[in-house]
């Protein structure tokens, strides 16, 4: 069965201040300063490139795990003719989204859970074909009715997973998440020098920074909701 290929651009984003580390070149030297092992180097344990996978690896954990405020991204597709099944973004991590199309009137589309969705238009491509107003998302699918009666420009809002198109791309981490990505990577250059102290120490920073982060962002969240519970549809983001 052919896969489906879906072109999606993403949004420009605004970079948080550069500060100490502005980029992963700047995270490595920092984590190897602390190694205290001379300049990493293809030919060093760990490898330079041993460092920016545990970075990558750690920027992962921290979009995924932790719901922080600014996962959010968004990105762009164009419709087609016809069509009613779309691939999400690659780095799409799954959980809310909202999607709106942007070429005629700016309107956001209705969520239906799968479920529902099927029980209304089991046959999506028997219908006809307009402006797309309901939508759902099945695994790493989207799903639209109506199929599109011509080209509208499609803005997906979702959480990001880490995965950016540029792995090394650390500009929409703050300052201090970049210092947790850093502590990661000590954390497993050590455990690959396999100094069990250093490895334990730099572990247990690395899971207290991230638990105050954590924290403070779930802090945040609530502030923004008048510390009122609200209830919850997994639409919104």
């Amino acid at each position: 069965m052919a896969s489906i290929s879906t072109t999606w651009t993403q949004r420009d984003t605004v970079a948080f201040t550069a500060g100490t580390l502005s980029d992963i070149d700047d995270c490595v030297t920092h984590i190897q300063k602390h190694l205290h092992r001379g300049t990493l180097s293809a030919s060093t344990t760990p490898t330079s490139t041993d460092v920016q996978n545990f970075i990558i690896r750690a920027k992962q954990k921290l979009a995924t795990k932790y719901g922080f405020t600014w996962r959010r991204k968004f990105s762009y597709a164009s419709t087609a003719a016809g069509t009613w099944q779309y691939a999400l973004p690659a780095d799409f991590a799954g959980g809310g989204t909202v999607l709106r199309e942007i070429t005629t009137a700016d309107d956001r589309l209705t969520f239906y859970d799968p479920i529902t969705f099927d029980s209304n238009y089991a046959d999506p491509a028997g219908s006809d074909n307009a402006v797309p107003e309901i939508y759902t998302i099945k695994d790493r699918e989207l799903w639209l009715h109506a199929p599109a009666d011509g080209s509208y420009t499609l803005e997906l809002e979702y959480q990001r997973s880490g995965d950016d198109s540029t792995s090394t791309d650390i500009s929409w981490l703050p300052e201090s998440a970049r210092f947790m990505l850093c502590d990661y990577a000590i954390y497993r250059s050590f455990v690959l020098l396999q100094n069990w102290e250093a490895a334990a120490n730099y572990k247990s920073e690395w899971i207290a920074d991230t638990m105050d982060a954590k924290h403070g962002n779930s802090h945040q969240k609530w502030a923004q909701m008048n510390y009122m519970a609200k209830n919850w549809h997994y639409k919104k983001i």
